[in-house]
């Protein structure tokens, strides 16, 4: 008997989404993105930063930053190559500061995604299909988050944030056997909710004349999401169309309550930069294995969460913030790399207890296009990657992501001087 695994057409994101509640979203802006994620240590006056709340305290204009994202995928099994692309907005947020050593943000992101459709066919020694399993997924996670900073001492920064999870995934089997004249489905869908905390620190200082040392570190402590799950097991055969005929219901729960645990993670960075000018650093982030309740997803032997790890380096390059004369000397340049370790490790084999981690690689650039004098920008981004590989019978996946943003920032509030 033999196993083939082969991948179909992708509804909005990756095979790799099938595990968990999905692909975790990257919670970076555009601008940080395309320098390899590089954020814990940065702030600035007119941009948003999502992974350190202490930076909110920096914030010197009212902000208003949407962004979108299209990624395109090539997927290798190692016999053939199918492509895939799909486009989703990544976050709208709105920041503004409060006072002089202050600052806030809202916003709204997708969490995880889940999008993937995955054929299985079971062969015996005549080469025959004998049985066909088809897995279908689609939903995903959003979070809904608030954050704040201030300024305790002239460049030390510290900040909170508070968010909450929510959302629906779906996830669908179909088995078919050969010479069996139904088909059976088996479908979990969940709903998702739960809230945490993350807590921020900045350190900014000038070592020499318009040169500065920034450095900061984030942790989020463990919390849980809880889940209802509704779960359905039933046999049914096609009519002329293709469509479903239910026949007998095998298994009906209905809000079968779960929990996943999110273990605690934190992340550092430190860099060197002058002022609107350059920034070169790097950062690290590491968090504990997931678990999962079995009551949320049933336990596979094929799948091991570990802890998970990502290191960034990147930086930007401003040549001449003020110019007049030259509108590209006015737009900010961006490049980064980074090296992460998703956590996730897959036994494809069934005659070995050999586990393979999903590593991923990615090489990002970017352009901030400043919109007329102001200091609003049109952030670019583009990122290259790859994930996974194809041994032992895994998926290689090559990426693109392009992403756009839209990050206006403007004085709110002022007082008049002159009536």
């Amino acid at each position: 008997m033999s196993v083939v695994v082969g991948f179909s057409q992708i509804n909005n994101i990756s095979p790799y989404s099938y595990f968990g509640i999905g692909d975790y979203s990257q919670q970076n802006t555009v601008a940080s993105s395309s320098m390899g994620g590089l954020s814990v240590s940065t702030n600035n006056s007119h941009e948003i930063n999502f992974n350190n709340p202490a930076a909110n305290a920096s914030l010197g204009f009212t902000i208003f930053s949407i962004a979108g994202n299209t990624n395109f995928l090539k997927i290798n099994d190692g016999n053939t190559e199918q492509n895939a692309s799909f486009t989703n907005l990544t976050y709208i947020a709105l920041g503004f500061p409060i006072g002089e050593k202050a600052g806030m943000f809202i916003g709204l992101q997708p969490n995880s995604n889940v999008g993937y459709s995955i054929t299985e066919e079971i062969y015996n020694v005549d080469e025959t299909i004998i049985e066909a399993n088809i897995f279908n997924g689609n939903g995903g996670t959003n979070r809904f988050f608030g954050s704040f900073g201030y300024e305790v001492i002239d460049g030390l920064r510290l900040g909170v944030e508070a968010e909450y999870v929510f959302g629906k995934i779906d996830n669908n089997l179909i088995n078919q056997r050969l010479d069996v004249a139904l088909s059976t489905r088996y479908q979990l869908e969940s709903n998702i909710s739960g809230s945490s905390m993350k807590f921020g620190v900045q350190y900014q200082k000038e070592i020499k004349e318009g040169l500065e040392l920034k450095a900061g570190i984030t942790a989020k402590f463990k919390n849980t999401l809880k889940s209802d799950t509704d779960e359905l097991m039933y046999s049914f055969s096609y009519n002329g169309f293709g469509q479903e005929i239910p026949q007998d219901t095998l298994i009906s729960n209905s809000e079968v309550s779960g929990k996943i645990a999110r273990p605690f993670s934190w992340s550092g960075g430190l860099g060197l930069g002058k002022q609107d000018t350059w920034y070169a650093g790097v950062e690290y982030a590491a968090q504990d294995a997931l678990n999962f309740d079995e009551s949320v997803y049933h336990s596979n032997n094929k799948i091991v969460y570990e802890p998970s790890s990502k290191l960034s380096i990147g930086g930007f390059w401003l040549p001449k913030k003020n110019s007049i004369t030259n509108y590209w000397h006015r737009v900010t340049y961006r490049a980064g790399v980074k090296f992460e370790s998703p956590g996730l490790s897959i036994n494809t084999s069934s005659d070995s207890g050999e586990f393979t981690s999903i590593d991923d690689f990615g090489i990002s650039f970017g352009l901030g296009l400043p919109i007329g004098n102001q200091l609003s920008q049109i952030n670019i981004g583009l990122e290259y990657g790859n994930r996974g590989d194809t041994s032992n019978g895994l998926i290689k996946e090559k990426y693109y992501n392009l992403r756009l943003s839209l990050n206006l920032a403007d004085k709110w509030f002022q007082k008049r001087k002159i009536n």
